[in-house]
């Protein structure tokens, strides 16, 4: 296996440094709608790509029995176009189209179809009965005509009979004679190869994203080769109906809700995008296969719309069902983990903590699941680490997030999207890891998720569960040796104990879209997902194998949104969650003794448990405003109200370590939460409104501008420390962003945002009483202020081909200065107190990204990221932050073994960690944490008879010994043991 990544990875350089500059042909990114409605306009958007030499496109289109007319595309902003097709022109049962573009010397090119292989779209309603006559001589051709035909040698059976005019003169009449009585066509069923197109059944809007990851690897040369290449169409996977947009948005939080991945859907009545408004083009194989992070894929967490990632005015990255395959990734924090600049890493508790540019707590990263917020209002933690069977994509943002999403999303952003397309999809995954006792610890999971459309209705619903027995690494020592081996608990020989990674995890949802016409589209969805976990060493710094941690999370949304006029689109949202966490810690061994009495004997050991209930009521509203073809503005308002519905924190111990007789019992001079000043700490009210608007200055440059004022309700301190009442404090977050197209296969970007991020409840006014077992406690500041951030970005990306290979190269650079950052610093040894760091952190740091493409089943990948932090109030020599890996190096080898099998390599690579230096204690408690490389490997199937796939795939396949830091690294001195090696074989269905 060495010596076969070695020599893919000196060919992927050889190649990287040998493919020459080569011009594509102009072409327009872009897919028909499968139907439309009669007399209302049909909006048609796509993006020219290599268009230098084109000066002005057109549209030729034609009703039933009418020769080809023309309608202009124009310009919105950036390279993206819109046409739209008078109302008159759309009658049943459909019409024809095809876009061309004019050079400067007046040829004329067709850039999507043609005039012999035009778009069909179908129009609901009774057809006139000149057109419902199929032509004698031919057979009906599809309902629905791939409009970017794959570009593999066709078969025999698929090569095009040569055209004619008595098969173009038949073409309303099929169309005509499978639109039956307004029962949508039957989606046709594909050959394996089918894949290589995208055809959107008639109730859909798009191919699904791992369709269309498959389907156009060949775009460029669309307009070229479609006159002479016809595609069939693929039903591997069904699309998703035009009413699931609202049930999944990929860019909402319960501020607004943006629109739809159009990479999933398009059409003019189903978008919900607002006619002769400028709207996302579609997603295409040139988008998918030009970055494994899809550089050229559409992404909406960053500006609310849909947009390419290339020229998105923040650093992006999105990576749909295809390439999450390809990673061989398992839950959401494997996806993450390759993301450049990012590292996941897990504390002794079991919790997944993703660092962002060197720097890492849980509320300062913004989980969104499918728009809702996923961290907790208590501590600022969210359930994130979801299986990916379910998933359509994964949105991650680099940097501030605030100008859109408000309070937390401060060092970057990740939206998790559910898959709720139409058909069947099953998938069932075993396997887990090999204990060094010859013994299995076993992992299953399995999936299944459904959605069809009746109608105008559409439901969906999908549910996941996982059962694992995790791996159990031994740990030497803990901070109890002592004690343990003096009472006879274990002897000095025996280590201290093993990690314990078990994990139950449930996730159910669904939901319904109903479009009420002129009304506007009507969606609804709620979601349960419910965790039951060990941790995974303890407390703090004591094995504890015994201990159980719960965490369910409900969460209900209501979506609505019409359009106004022709360039408005008005959107409202509700949003409701309640999450619950049931925390039981074990925090000394069984049979333990503090003291030689009676009731100082624990058969079961110290307990501790916390029951936490937050609830979260959100309603917002936003419009996007289209007020001109270069300038698009979004403005819109959101209202929160966070609220502290139950705490109990309860022990079997007394302050002086003896056996409570009652049982657990709420230790003495505990503070109620739910009580302190009047209840007022226990609650939050955030109100938040924002404006962004996106100027196309000239062709090539586009501005976005956007500022958000949110007022949040924070806790006032007296005198004397205590809380007193509470009052809103305003912050006012910009965000500028330049977008330069210096060449269409060049953008650059020139980028500011600020962020801020409040106190979690947690930090302000939590504060355990102490005992000697009990350690490790973060102490309550009511006097925290939020933190601010200002981030300064340059980026480039280059895209470059030449033939069937594509090359990709993205780089950035980026300054960020954090005021009054909210730090833990153990000035103690055991109870660590938070403050506002008053000289600020600041990081600084570069980011590079390539890929190469030699063909569309063999890519090599690799990512760099080099980062630094620095503590500016201590001294010079003790500044630098290194409990994260300072530089990460990610890469990876896709190639094909035969016709049906493909070979997936992935390498993640961390730099050296040591201890930071920001106490006296922090220096003592030194520890260093050696590099690491962790192989993952992975033999997958293409679709075998477009239904099953099967995927084998190891990770750790050296069972590299990786290690996390721990808060006492004197007492747990080999610090956090990670997983070894695993293996899974999953098998996967869709009908």
């Amino acid at each position: 296996m060495k010596n076969t990544l070695a020599r893919a990875t000196l060919l992927s350089l050889v190649l990287f440094l040998a493919v020459p500059v080569r011009a594509e042909e102009p072409s327009l990114l872009h897919s028909a709608p499968a139907r439309a409605e009669a007399n209302v306009p049909l909006r048609l958007d796509g993006t020219l790509v290599e268009g230098a030499r084109i000066l002005e496109m057109q549209v030729r289109y034609r009703g039933p029995g009418e020769p080809f007319a023309r309608v202009p595309m124009e310009r919105q902003y950036g390279d993206l176009y819109r046409a739209v097709i008078p109302p008159e022109h759309m009658v049943p049962p459909g019409i024809e189209y095809y876009v061309e573009g004019l050079t400067a010397d007046g040829e004329r090119i067709a850039i999507f179809q043609s005039a012999s292989r035009p778009a069909r779209v179908l129009v609901a309603g009774e057809a006139p009965a000149s057109a419902r006559k199929p032509g004698a001589s031919e057979p009906p051709p599809p309902a629905v005509v791939e409009e970017r035909p794959s570009t593999r040698p066709p078969t025999t059976s698929e090569r095009p009979r040569p055209s004619s005019s008595s098969e173009e003169d038949d073409s309303m009449a099929a169309l005509t004679a499978d639109l039956n009585e307004g029962v949508p066509p039957p989606t046709p069923k594909s050959s394996r190869d089918s894949r290589g197109a995208s055809t959107p059944p008639p109730k859909g809007t798009s191919a699904t994203t791992r369709d269309s990851s498959r389907a156009s690897r060949d775009t460029a040369s669309t307009s070229r080769d479609a006159p002479t290449r016809e595609s069939q169409p693929s039903s591997r996977e069904p699309p998703p109906s035009r009413d699931a947009v609202t049930s999944r948005e990929p860019a909402v939080t319960r501020e607004a809700t943006p629109r739809e991945s159009v990479s999933t859907r398009d059409t003019s009545r189903d978008t919900g995008s607002p006619r002769g408004e400028p709207a996302p083009s579609q997603r295409t194989e040139l988008e998918d296969d030009l970055a494994l992070y899809s550089a050229e894929d559409t992404l909406a967490l960053a500006t609310r719309h849909e947009e390419k990632v290339r020229k998105v005015p923040a650093i992006g990255a999105s990576f749909n069902r295809e390439q999450i395959s390809v990673l061989g990734a398992r839950t959401v924090a494997d996806v993450l983990d390759v993301v450049p600049g990012l590292t996941v890493s897990r504390d002794v508790q079991g919790f997944h903590r993703t660092a962002v540019r060197g720097l890492r707590n849980d509320a300062e990263v913004l989980f969104l699941l499918n728009g809702h917020r996923l961290n907790n209002f208590f501590d600022g933690k969210a359930l994130m680490n979801l299986p990916v069977e379910n998933l359509e994509r994964i949105e991650v943002i680099r940097g501030p997030g605030s100008a859109l999403y408000g309070a937390g999303a401060f060092l970057g952003v990740v939206n998790i999207v559910t898959d709720t397309s139409d058909g069947v999809r099953t998938a069932v995954s075993a396997g887990g890891f090999p204990e060094k006792d010859d013994r299995l610890a076993v992992t299953v999971n399995g999936h299944a998720s459904a959605g069809h459309t009746f109608g105008d209705l559409r439901l969906f619903a999908d549910v996941d569960v996982w059962n694992q027995s995790g791996d159990a690494n031994i740990i030497e020592h803990d901070g109890l040796d002592d004690e343990s081996t003096s009472q006879g608990l274990r002897s000095v020989e025996d280590p201290a104990g093993r990690t314990s990674d078990d994990r139950f995890l449930l996730n159910v949802g669904g939901g319904a879209t109903y479009s009420m016409g002129d009304a506007g589209r009507l969606a609804a969805s709620v979601r349960y997902l419910s965790e039951n976990r060990t941790a995974l060493l303890g407390l703090f710094d004591v094995v504890a194998e015994d201990s159980e941690l719960k965490w369910s999370v409900l969460m209900a949304d209501v979506h609505w949104e019409k359009n106004i006029g022709s360039s408005v689109l008005l959107r409202a949202r509700a949003g409701f969650d309640q999450q619950s966490t049931d925390r039981l810690f074990q925090i000394t061994p069984r049979n333990f003794r503090t003291g030689p009495d009676s009731n100082q004997l624990f058969d079961n050991g110290l307990r501790e448990q916390t029951q936490i209930s937050v609830r979260s009521l959100t309603g917002g509203v936003d419009a996007d405003i289209v007020l001109s073809s270069n300038n698009r503005l979004s403005v819109g308002a959101v209202v929160e109200q966070q609220s502290l519905g139950d705490y109990t924190y309860e022990t079997n111990y007394t302050l002086d370590a003896r056996v409570r007789p009652g049982g657990f019992t709420t230790p003495e001079g505990l503070a109620d939460l739910l009580e302190l000043a009047g209840g007022a700490a226990s609650r939050r009210m955030t109100v938040g409104v924002f404006a962004q608007d996106q100027w196309t200055v000239v062709a090539p440059l586009t501005l976005t501008f956007g500022v958000r004022v949110d007022a949040t309700q924070l806790p006032t301190v007296g005198t004397s420390g205590d809380i007193t009442g509470t009052s809103f404090v305003a912050r006012v977050n910009p965000r500028v962003g330049l977008v330069f197209s210096a060449t269409d296969a060049l953008v650059l970007k020139a980028l500011y945002g600020r962020a801020f991020r409040a106190p979690t409840l947690q930090e302000l006014v939590e504060r355990i009483p102490d005992t000697d077992y009990n350690q490790g406690r973060f102490e309550g500041n009511p006097s925290l202020q939020p933190a601010i951030v200002d981030t300064f970005e340059l980026g480039a990306d280059l895209i470059q081909s030449a033939g069937e290979a594509r090359v990709r190269l993205r780089a950035n650079a980026y300054l960020e200065l954090f005021s009054s950052p909210i730090v833990p610093v153990d000035t103690s040894g055991n109870i660590v107190p938070l403050r506002n760091r008053e000289l600020g952190v600041r990081v600084y740091g570069i980011e590079g990204e390539a890929r190469l493409e030699a063909s569309k089943r063999a890519n090599a990948w690799f990512n760099a990221s080099i980062s630094r932090a620095q503590d500016m109030e201590l001294p010079s020599q003790s500044r630098l932050l290194t409990d994260t890996p300072q530089a990460r190096f990610n890469a990876g080898v896709s190639m094909p073994i035969g016709a049906w099998v493909n070979f997936d390599v992935v390498v993640r690579t961390g730099a050296e960690r040591r201890n930071n230096s920001r106490s006296v204690l922090e220096l003592v408690r030194r520890y260093k944490i050696p590099a690491y490389s962790l192989v993952t490997a992975q033999i997958r199937t293409e679709p075998i008879l477009d239904i099953w796939e099967v995927s084998l795939v190891a990770h750790n396949v050296f069972d590299h010994d990786l290690r996390d830091d721990v808060p006492r690294p004197d007492r747990v001195t080999g610090n956090l043991p990670r997983e070894g090696m695993s293996g899974y074989l999953t098998v996967r269905a869709h009908f």
